[in-house]
This record gives structure tokens, sequence and C-alpha cells, in this order.
């Protein structure tokens, strides 16, 4: 009797093991050449009955092997609706790696990942932090194009430098190629630091 109630506890345990399996294969993925997903359970019934998949607290992983980058998005929730492909997610920080370093940090409100657009819409007030440059930026909203590289920040653009600040009507730039050009009406500060020639 003892191993028989063991047995349905283990057969228990598994079965939760492979829901919560089936639950990290909707959210973890892994993006190259084409987006495909780090492993396959298949659920066990029809898809179509899934309407969407609602997680607390989880991590999104998109990898640009050509560029040796890494984007990972972590979120206290998540949406996701397997028909559409597409992922809403609540309080995001995106980490931005490129050869093992961190370039950039995104934060908003709402990031949503389009997995069949390859592009992750950032709303609700996006605050951006460059490393490198050591640039600090604000503005309405920004879609990236992992695929492409493209980036479109949409509302009064505000950036913070070391030597300089800048507000512009909106942005474009493209990830690959690490440029940024502000659009529309555009005003650029130089700040001098004491000991620099004017």
């Amino acid at each position: 009797m003892t191993e028989l109630r063991q047995e349905i506890w283990v057969s228990l345990g598994f079965g939760i093991l492979l829901f919560l399996l089936l639950i990290a294969w909707r959210i973890a993925v892994t993006i190259g050449n084409e987006a495909r997903t780090l492993g396959h359970v298949s659920p066990s019934h029809r898809s179509d009955e899934v309407k969407d998949l609602r997680v607390t607290g989880g991590q999104l992983v998109a990898e640009i092997p050509e560029r040796k980058e890494r984007w990972v998005l972590q979120f206290t929730s998540s949406r996701y609706d397997p028909h559409e492909q597409v992922a809403t997610t609540q309080n995001g920080i995106c980490q931005v790696t490129r050869k093992e370093k961190v370039v950039a940090v995104f934060q908003a409100p709402t990031i949503i990942v389009r997995f069949k657009e390859r592009e992750m819409e950032m709303k609700g007030g996006v605050s951006v932090i460059a490393i490198l440059p050591k640039l600090r930026a604000n503005l309405m909203a920004l879609k990236w194009n992992w695929e492409t590289g493209q980036l479109v920040g949409m509302g009064q653009v505000k950036i913070e430098g070391e030597r300089f600040s800048a507000v512009a009507d909106s942005l474009e730039g493209d990830t690959t190629l690490m440029q940024v050009s502000l659009k529309g009406k555009a005003k650029l500060d130089w700040h001098s630091k004491s000991g620099d020639r004017e």
C-alpha cells in the first residue's frame, strides 16, 4: 500500500514537472538566424484550445550569433498568445550583451514581443542606458527588429551624455551598425568640463 502511494506521488510530481516544462518551452526562446524554441514539449491537448498562457516572473532570450549579441528580457508578468505568437510583458528590463559585455539596458512598463515579425515593442515610457558611450535616453515608445537591427523611437526623445544633452521629436537607429539618428526638431547642447577647450 505504501509503495502504491509513493508511485502516485512520483507520477503526480512527474506530471507537474511536465506542466512546468510546457510553460518554460512557451517562454524561453532562442533566436538565431530564425526563431526557434530551446526545446519541444508536445502539449497533451490540442493547441487551438489554448487561448493564452500567463506567467508570473520569467525571461525571454534572443541571441544573434553573427553579432555575438544576446538580449535577455526579464519581466514580472507576461501573457503569451500561441496563435499570434505574441508575448506581452509587464515591468520589463532588457539587458543587451555583445561579446559577453553589457552594452545597453532597456526598461519599459510594457514590452511586446512579436515572434512572427521578429520585433520587440517597448512602450509606456522607455529608458535606455548605453554603457560604453555613457548615454541615457528617455522616450515614449521604441520598436526594435532583431533580424534587421532597425530601431524606431516615437515620442519626444531626451538624451543625456557626459558631454552633451539633446532633445528631438523621434529617433531612428540600427543596432547592427550601432548608430542612432535624431529626427524632427532636434536641439543639441554641448557641456564643457573644466580644463576643456571650447
